[in-house]
């Protein structure tokens, strides 16, 4: 599955982005650190963000990932071993 594949997935019923505890892993999983352009936005960016911000935040990861073709294997494992509860969605 091609990045534009997963991107699309990601918003594929009604998804917007992972829950917290699991958006929190992808920042691992990314090896971000605080404050990188792509951090998960949980916490007080939960909380001040719309559900459109979260959404393209997701892309801005899978995307910074792409280049990387084993952390974005990892990526894309992870995000298609997501429950559905485990996804906030519109």
């Amino acid at each position: 599955m091609n990045k534009e594949e997963l991107i699309e997935y990601c918003k594929e019923e009604n998804r917007i982005c992972p829950m917290p505890p699991e958006w929190a892993k992808i920042g691992e999983i990314i090896k971000i650190k605080p404050g990188h352009p792509c951090t998960p936005l949980i916490l007080n960016g939960w909380a001040f963000s719309s559900n459109e911000e979260k959404q393209k935040r997701l892309v801005q990861q899978i995307e910074y990932a792409s280049k990387d073709e084993k952390i974005y294997e990892e990526l894309k494992n992870f995000i298609l071993k997501l429950s559905d509860t485990q996804w906030h969605k519109e």
